[in-house]
């Protein structure tokens, strides 16, 4: 239990991301395809995705690492959730107070796509905080997939395909089939 409530930034940072991205689309959709009933779907991704922004920035670490990105992430973060209560709010505000769908606005639709461009912003600058840089192609011993990380042993990958390596855990992935990642690092 302990883990998980250390870690419940990292649970709740996802439901943003998808939510915000789907609200987007769903009202996109049902713009193109005229289907009055995606903007209700629309609309509840956005309810929940802005609950999930509030929820991520709430249990976001405070003293995470000692990272440049980190100011920067917080701020996106901060801005991400405001327009995502603001774009929620003010829809479902007219839906229930003057019976108006925003989700077909064009207006409405500009804003929402700025949330999306600042939720995925917000996105990168978080997984470049947590994971490392990739550098090389597959089949990279150090820092890349493949091995000489943390956790990862170099080798033959699953079913015998060479290329990604094995978690210590178990969880190891697929290998690219003809990369072998058991030749040295230069």
């Amino acid at each position: 239990m302990d883990y998980i409530m250390k870690n419940l930034h990292f649970i709740f940072t996802h439901v943003p991301i998808a939510l915000l991205i789907f609200s987007f689309v769903f009202d996109v959709v049902a713009l193109i395809f005229k289907k009055k009933e995606w903007h209700s779907a629309g609309m509840l991704c956005l309810v929940v995705g802005a609950l999930g922004a509030i929820a991520s920035v709430l249990t976001g670490p405070e003293m995470m690492m000692r990272n440049t990105t980190l100011s920067s992430h917080e701020f996106y973060a901060r801005l991400t959730m405001i327009v995502a209560i603001i774009l929620a709010v003010v829809r479902v505000g007219l839906l229930v107070w003057k019976k108006l769908e925003l989700g077909r606005n064009p207006i409405f639709l500009v804003a929402s796509l700025v949330a999306v461009l600042l939720v995925s912003y917000t996105g990168h600058l978080g997984g470049k905080m947590v994971h490392r840089d990739m550098q090389g192609g597959p089949g990279m011993m150090q820092g890349g997939p493949g091995g000489g990380g943390p956790g990862m042993q170099g080798g033959s990958g699953q079913n015998g395909q060479g290329g990604q390596g094995q978690r210590q855990s178990g969880q190891g992935q697929g290998g690219q089939g003809a990369q072998a990642s058991s030749a040295p690092a230069k």
